[in-house]
């Protein structure tokens, strides 16, 4: 079944070839966003949801989820309120920094050497709990951030280890209500999975780990990527992102194929081998599912074509086009120096052979899981290798490109 990610810490994503990627095999992708906040999308996050009939980037409010978590950290200012004050207090940071935060929460617990607030918008935070922030100096209201003055837009700045874990657990809560899968492209923020108090107190009152175990939440992700790096051109930040648009578009009964394989290898992998700890062992046994339900089915596949007389992979490892044995042997048996057009029977032969030939290509790509990651490796590769491929298409088979 497909499933909805969640996008986190931030509003906008910050890695645009990661964004390339997870659109390659999430259907939607939701953000955090605050009624009202002005949306600035990248060009890049921008074509995406506009080619995509606007359906690729979803938004969800983060006013019941925060009220839901306000009274964690409503009672652990109850009860640690001097400690939280010792260790995360604003107040001689403001002074230092002239109020200058972040716009937006750190995408890592340690301390940012530059800017030492990072602001959360004020209806991420329940209004109690952003009352008892303020008035345990663990937060300061500002209109400002290291960029520019936000008129109308109120920051509630405090140090970004408390910000950080604030909008994990936020972001917990949101994923617990929509069943949304959190997702992330900043490589040090994983933790917004398995949040309670007992670990939001070990956290902030530095009594134990920084950071809860992320398996949960990275699972189809892991599978996701690692099933596209089998095909996915290494240079996709020059890839436009209108061939990803024309891709999904194109061939929508696969991609929705591909990332139901990918949602159930992910179920199924949690369900036997969820328990996993070592990340080593982990990343073997990722490896192994993803060979096993992608890797093997995607070679069968191109075999499949090759035997068909179809060319379908165009991987920067292999520039030779060749047509299959038995199309050769349609246009060998025309005399040489005679025209295509002059050998009706042929040309009629050839024509057959094409039609049964896409038949039976239409019924190998329905029957495999990996039949988009075939229409990627071909429809992502860089245009020179695709026009070159296709012109040879057009000089064997006397049919212009």
């Amino acid at each position: 079944m497909q499933q909805i990610g969640l996008y986190y810490p931030y509003i906008h994503c910050r890695d645009e070839r990661w964004l390339k990627l997870t659109a390659l095999y999430w259907a939607k992708l939701a953000r955090v966003v605050p009624d009202g906040y002005p949306v600035a999308d990248s060009e890049t996050a921008a074509a995406l949801n506009d080619g995509l009939d606007g359906k690729f980037l979803d938004v969800t409010s983060p006013r019941l989820a925060a009220g839901a978590v306000a009274p964690l950290f409503l009672e652990l200012i109850r009860e640690h309120g001097q400690v939280l004050r010792a260790i995360h207090g604003v107040m001689d940071v403001a002074e230092a920094n002239g109020f200058q935060v972040t716009a937006e929460p750190a995408a890592r617990p340690e301390h940012n050497p530059r800017f030492d607030l990072a602001g959360l918008h004020e209806d991420e935070i329940a209004p109690e709990l952003r009352d008892a922030l303020l008035e345990n100096g663990l937060a300061i209201i500002t209109q400002r951030t290291r960029i520019a003055r936000t008129d109308g837009i109120h920051w509630i700045a405090m140090r970004p280890r408390l910000a950080w874990v604030y909008k994990c657990v936020l972001t917990d809560e949101l994923a617990r209500r929509t069943r949304f899968t959190p997702l992330t492209d900043q490589p040090t923020s994983h933790g917004a999975h398995g949040w309670d108090a007992r670990l939001i107190a070990q956290t902030l009152l530095d009594l134990g780990e920084a950071a809860p175990p992320a398996l949960g939440e990275d699972l189809q992700q892991a599978i996701g990527l690692m099933s596209l790096r089998l095909v996915v051109p290494e240079d996709l930040d020059a890839v436009p992102v209108e061939k990803i648009v024309r891709l999904r578009t194109d061939h929508r009964a696969e991609f929705t194929a591909f990332t139901d394989a990918v949602s159930t290898a992910a179920s199924d992998f949690r369900e036997s081998l969820g328990s996993i700890e070592d990340p080593e062992a982990l990343r073997k046994h990722l490896t192994l599912t993803v060979a096993r339900t992608f890797e093997t089915p995607l070679e069968e596949l191109r075999k499949a074509m090759r035997g068909l007389g179809i060319t379908t992979a165009f991987s920067a490892m292999n520039t030779k086009f060749e047509l299959g044995t038995a199309t050769t042997l349609v246009l060998g048996s025309i005399p040489a120096g005679q025209p295509l057009a002059a050998a009706g029977g042929a040309v009629l032969g050839l024509a057959a052979l094409r039609h049964s030939a896409g038949r039976a290509r239409d019924a190998q790509l329905r029957a495999s899981p990996a039949a988009f990651l075939l229409r990627a490796e071909r429809d992502l590769q860089p245009r020179q290798l695709h026009t070159r491929v296709l012109r040879g298409f057009g000089r064997l088979t006397g049919t212009s490109v």
